[in-house]
């Protein structure tokens, strides 16, 4: 039943009352008693205001299927627990996240028949979002610099185990501290050799040793991905046709789940005030 539906009835049904109400304080039976029209009237009266707590409650309990999807987190990581799905290569500590590290994961691997964990997806965020806003701070926090880490923008996991398996789809975005630089990584389902890169440039606005902060818009109904690194532009991303000014990614697709990855062994990076919201 819907919103509007339920107004109605609630609405109905408590004019149909009221009218009740209204025609047995006015035409009562000639020579009844005085306690008997009271009564009744009250009796109305009662049916009345539970008709009315009724429809309030029906209406504000609506089916989850009938209620906006929204998403509005954030994450300081100053609690016991995360919204991430943390493994043993993942802590919280000292009000942060800490990634890593790994002994193998992610395009150290290009064909694989395991599945490679080296990622953390945001369980609380959900498994399908298209329109949404993502902010969050970074550094490399120990081991090799010339490995990297970063952020997964897009994440179908067809069998929700928090890891990258043969039939996963993935684009994720990594940060190269010794070289300064970012690259766009993207794994297809399926094939012999998954890994593609996507996009990549010098990042001089990158902070080695302080934290970054990271923005990714998507907007167009998850056919648009802008991307902002310490509020300047790095890339602006679609699996539409591209305008000028957009990077073009096949395949694309619209919908995922977001988190954070390693995507090469021996580095450890720190997290912190992880932000999303979705947007109309």
């Amino acid at each position: 039943m819907k919103i509007n539906q339920l107004k109605m009835w609630g609405a109905t049904a408590v004019a149909l009352l009221t009218v009740s109400l209204g025609a047995a304080s006015c035409n009562l039976p000639f020579g009844a008693g005085e306690e008997e029209p009271d009564t009744r009237i009250a009796t109305l009266e009662a049916e009345l205001q539970g008709a009315r707590s009724e429809a309030t409650a029906q209406a504000g309990n609506v089916p989850d299927e009938l209620a906006a999807e929204t998403t509005d987190l954030d994450e300081d990581f100053e609690g016991e627990s995360s919204i991430f799905q943390l493994g043993e290569n993942e802590v919280l500590q000292d009000g942060a996240l800490i990634l890593g590290p790994y002994q193998e994961c992610a395009n150290d691997v290009a064909n694989f028949d395991e599945p490679v964990g080296c990622m953390v997806v945001c369980q609380e965020c959900g498994s399908d979002l298209t329109d949404y806003r993502l902010r969050v701070n970074f550094t490399i926090e120990d081991g090799l610099s010339d490995r990297e880490f970063g952020v997964i923008l897009r994440l179908v996991d067809e069998d929700l185990d928090g890891m990258l398996d043969r039939e996963d789809y993935l684009l994720a975005l990594g940060f190269n501290i010794f070289e300064n630089r970012w690259r766009i990584y993207l794994h297809e389902p399926d094939r012999l050799e998954p890994w593609s890169r996507v996009a990549s440039g010098a990042a001089g606005f990158l902070l080695p040793g302080r934290m970054n902060e990271l923005e990714v818009t998507v907007t167009e109904d998850g056919q648009l991905m802008l991307i902002t690194l310490n509020e300047r532009y790095l890339d602006r991303l679609t699996g539409d046709k591209a305008e000028p000014g957009e990077r073009p990614v096949t395949p694309w697709i619209d919908s995922g789940a977001v988190g954070l990855i390693g995507l090469g062994r021996g580095v450890q990076a720190r997290f912190d005030n992880f932000m999303i919201t979705s947007l109309p």
